[in-house]
Order: structure tokens, then sequence, then C-alpha cells
């Protein structure tokens, strides 16, 4: 009777044991499923719309007077485009995962012009290494393809990118100074003006950056980039000047100094986003 006593309770709990053991394992031939991980982030299909700041540094002067012998008064000149800070936006999509196009768009900033190692400056009494000739306006806009490195689940999407860029340029108005001092050395005609026109370029782009979402439930996100422009143009200094047609009748003529001018700018990017 107390062998009865003790065995059936251990009965039970080795039947209870057993019926859990095949409740977690279900019918046979059953295998629960996976965890699964966290929903993937930057995938296939994935839009990201950005804005910011954008801070341009072009590079120190690298400007190449064309024609030194027919302009010797200008010998040694070089322009410098010193920096600015404006706004800037992009829009990007995900084909597949890992890369993605994206179109930026630099807004317009007003750089100071200036000529340094000015060749006229050695024979007159002002013997000085640079004078300011205005502002140059200047907008950009950048098709690339980026690599987005890491896995998509990642909240942090540093990527890579590389492309073209195309720079626009506004002509510059030549300050009354400038001019005043073209009159005495370039015989510039008296109260004419000058301006420095600058060809819009094409050239290639790269960049390396940053997406940090606000949290992985989150839409938002902050950018950082830093991407650089390869801008090759040709810089124009007009003037008028008076002299003589070949009858022998006064008449006006536009002197044109041409420059080669290598602006490479480095542009620095911040801004937030949005991911749809």
């Amino acid at each position: 009777m107390k062998m009865t006593r003790i065995l059936t309770p251990l009965a039970v709990a080795v039947s209870a044991i057993v019926g859990a053991q095949q409740a977690v394992a279900g019918p046979s031939g059953y295998a629960p499923p996976m965890p699964t991980g966290p929903e993937p982030i930057y995938h296939a299909g994935t839009a990201v719309v950005r804005l910011g700041a954008g801070y341009v540094d072009p590079d120190e002067s690298d400007g190449r007077l064309r024609n030194p012998d027919i302009f010797p008064e200008f010998a040694g000149t070089r322009f410098d485009v010193e920096d600015d800070t404006t706004w800037q936006w992009s829009a990007m999509f995900m084909p597949i995962d890992h890369f993605s196009v994206e179109y930026g768009y630099v807004g317009e900033s007003d750089h100071d012009l200036e000529f340094r190692r000015f060749g006229v400056f050695r024979e007159s009494d002002l013997r000085r290494d640079q004078l300011r000739l205005g502002s140059l306006e200047r907008t950009s806009s950048t098709i690339m393809v980026n690599w987005f490195p890491v896995c998509p689940e990642s909240w942090v999407q540093p990527y890579i990118g590389f492309g073209g860029v195309y720079t626009d340029f506004d002509n510059t108005t030549v300050r009354e100074p400038v001019y005043l001092l073209l009159e005495d050395i370039a015989d510039a005609a008296p109260g004419g003006n000058a301006r420095v026109a600058v060809e819009d370029t094409w050239g290639w782009a790269g960049q390396i950056g940053v997406d940090v979402m606000f949290g992985r439930d989150s839409n938002w996100l902050a950018n950082a980039a830093v991407q650089y422009h390869d801008v090759e143009t040709t810089a124009s200094l007009r003037y008028i000047v008076d002299g003589l047609d070949n009858q022998g009748d006064a008449r006006q003529f536009v002197n044109t100094v041409r420059s080669d001018l290598d602006i490479d700018p480095w542009v620095f990017n911040l801004g937030i986003g949005y991911k749809f």
C-alpha cells in the first residue's frame, strides 16, 4: 500500500514531463521556426531625401594665363577663389541592396574672386599681392552611384560614391577700383566696365559619407558627407579699349585675357534626411 502511494505521484510527474516535451517538439517531423533578425533598413526599393548646409572650399588658385606674350602686363597673374557656405539637398534611390543612384544639388554660393601676383602691381606704386575683383556665383549638380558596404539591417550606413558634376558660373562685374587700375595700366577705355566670365563645365566627382538613423524604427536620419568636385574651366577678363579699325576710324574693342582655372572644390555637407 505504501509502495502504491509512492509510485502514483511519480508516474503522474513522469507523464507530465513527457507530455510537455511532446508539446514543445510538436508532431513527428516538426521543427520550430528559427528566430528572425531585425528588419532591413537600407534595402532594394529604399528612397532617401536629404537637406542641409554645404561648405564649399575651392582649391588655392591655379589659374594660368594663356597668352602672356600678348598681355605682358598680366604676366604671373593667378585667380584666387575664396570659400563660402550655402545650402544643399540630395535624393537617392536603391534599385538593389547595397547600391543607390543619387542626385545632389549644391545651392548658389558667392565666392570672393581675387587676382594673385597681379603682374601690373610690380610696375606700379601699389606693389600689392592681391586685388579683389568681385563676387563669383556658382551652383553645382551631381549624379553619383553610391556603395553601402554594411548589412542592410544596420542603422548606421556609411557609403562611398563616384560620378559626375556640372558646375554653373555667373559672370562677375569687376569692381570700380579695379577698372580704374585697368585704365591706368592696361589702356582700358575711360568710363567703361569690365567683367570676368567663367565657363560652365563638366567634371568627375567623388564622395564619402554616412547616414545615421535616429532610431531603428524611425524614418528620420542625420547625414554627413565630404565631396570632391573636379572643376577645370576657363576664366576670361574682358574690358573695353579704344582703337582704330581698318579704315582708320575710331572705335572700341574688347580685350579678352583668358586663363585656365582649376577650382576643384571640397564640399562638406551636413544635414538631416527622411527615408521612404
